[in-house]
């Protein structure tokens, strides 16, 4: 079976009015150029994390990507991302971000002020048991922009299906008033009905 192309992995996306609880907040793209996201994420074995939160695989054949948004409210910011591989090259993917968790309790890049941030790592267990394999991690880091302080909380969450992954990056940011335990405590939800539904989508995709 040849992987999705982009323009399969555009029409399995969802669109505004088909993903129940969501709106469709950015215009879909795609690209087949296999890039990663950020030469200045360090360490380099840490930047596959990155690439994963950014939406971006060197090793992806195709990938196609949108915006969403819970219809009730702004936050959290969303998105998802459909990728296809070659061959066993999906399962090689998970296991890369596996073997960069192990490797990565924090990774450090460039923030988009110029500044270095430090972005500390940790797996998320039993986050979520989809498709044929699934793995979850959180990143936190806090910013500084004109003497204020904030902070952002990420959870990126890949599945695969088939020769295919999903990946739905939530990311919430908030005034840096936590305090240190609630800050380490603090996950942003995955809504596991609608990464299933997104999951089931890929996989019909793949049925041709």
């Amino acid at each position: 079976m040849q992987p999705l192309s982009a323009a399969e992995l555009m029409a399995a996306l969802p669109r505004d009015g088909n993903l129940p609880g969501y709106s469709v907040t950015g215009t879909p793209k795609s690209s087949t150029d296999g890039s990663t996201s950020d030469p200045d994420v360090r360490p380099e074995a840490c930047r596959p994390l990155w690439d994963a939160r950014a939406g971006a695989s060197a090793t992806s054949v195709a990938r196609a990507w949108v915006s969403i948004s819970p219809s009730e409210f702004t936050p959290p910011t969303e998105t998802l991302t459909f990728a296809s591989y070659d061959s066993d090259s999906a399962d090689a993917y998970l296991a890369s971000l596996d073997k960069a968790l192990d490797a990565c309790p924090s990774l450090s890049f460039l923030s988009r002020y110029g500044d270095r941030a430090t972005a500390d790592i940790d797996r998320v267990a039993s986050q979520v048991t989809l498709g044929e394999a699934s793995m979850s991690f959180r990143m936190h880091w806090t910013a500084t922009l004109n003497g204020f302080k904030s902070d952002t909380f990420s959870l990126i969450t890949t599945v695969r299906t088939g020769k295919a992954t999903v990946t739905a990056v939530s990311d919430i940011s908030v005034g840096s008033q936590l305090s240190a335990s609630k800050k380490r405590a603090f996950m942003p939800k995955l809504d596991h009905d609608m990464l299933k539904s997104q999951a089931e989508a890929l996989r019909k995709a793949q049925v041709r």
